[in-house]
């Protein structure tokens, strides 16, 4: 499966900073997918559960995170978030 960078920034500082294979969260119109080739965009992002997922599937991540914004470029994912949880 194809891969993008994704930083995960908190007011206290980078959470994560490498490459995934997916994330799912709820933006503010409704839950989100992002994989890699998506279209850049930006949303805001509404607090809730998080799951990071990586190549092997037995490391994926879940959190939950605080209100924030979602950047998604060509290149890179960038999600920042009041808070997170795991």
């Amino acid at each position: 499966m194809k891969t993008f960078e994704l930083k995960v920034i908190t007011p206290k500082g980078a959470v994560i900073d490498k490459q995934v294979s997916g994330l799912y969260l709820r933006g503010s119109e409704g839950d989100l997918a992002i994989f890699a080739g998506h279209i850049p965009f930006v949303t805001a992002v509404r607090e809730g559960k998080c799951t990071i997922v990586y190549d092997d599937a037995s490391d994926d991540t879940e959190a939950e995170i605080g209100a924030g914004m979602l950047n998604v470029t060509r290149d890179n994912v960038m999600l920042i978030t009041e808070t997170w949880k795991d």
